[in-house]
């Protein structure tokens, strides 16, 4: 079957050596491919690829010294556009409940403060954030999707994100972004 998905996403980073940390010890994720670029008007771009695990990639480009590239700014999409921290995210696949669990207990071991498991209906969902402020998020479809969940439709009385979960004031600081401890620590 011919691929037709995602290759890879790119992103940007002021801290390669703390990004890289992240991908590789938190989430497991290999280093698939580096490079260093030299734009003709200065400067160099650091440039990492990661493999997620099943042939796409996340890629993060470190500038240093270019020319017209602020030394430092919002490397989170959502501050720097003045969003609400959860707007923009990226989701990566799970293939069940139990492995998202497995991701829960292992990113917690690790120091990352994730939310518990969000019922979305048709998905359950962990987020959590990297050291850059993005806000990452391990998925699994748990129900096939029909012609009924196509439609545009208020589902906020069904929204049972973390139901009535005593932690949930916490989690869903972690989604806007306001969360008081680091996503890498």
């Amino acid at each position: 079957m011919k691929r037709a998905g995602v290759h890879h996403l790119g992103l940007v980073t002021l801290d390669l050596e703390r990004t890289i940390e992240f991908y590789t010890n938190k989430l497991g994720w290999k280093i698939a491919w580096c490079d260093m670029m030299k734009p003709l008007a200065g400067g160099v771009v650091k440039h990492v690829f990661f493999d997620t695990g099943d042939g796409c990639f996340v890629s993060f480009m470190c500038p240093d010294k270019m020319p017209n590239v602020p030394a430092e700014f919002s490397t989170d999409l959502n501050t720097a556009q003045n969003l609400p921290g959860f707007f923009y995210h990226f989701a990566f696949w799970v293939d069940s409940v139990e492995e998202l669990e497995e991701k829960r207990q292992s990113l917690t071991d690790k120091g990352v403060e994730v939310t518990g498991i969000g019922d979305h209906d048709w998905a359950k969902s962990i987020y959590f954030r990297d050291p850059n402020g993005m806000l990452l998020e391990y998925c699994v479809t748990v129900r096939p999707l029909g012609e009924e969940d196509q439609v545009m439709r208020d589902r906020s009385a069904d929204n049972r994100m973390f139901g009535g979960h005593p932690d949930s004031p916490r989690w869903m600081q972690i989604l806007s972004g306001r969360s008081s401890v680091s996503a890498a620590r």
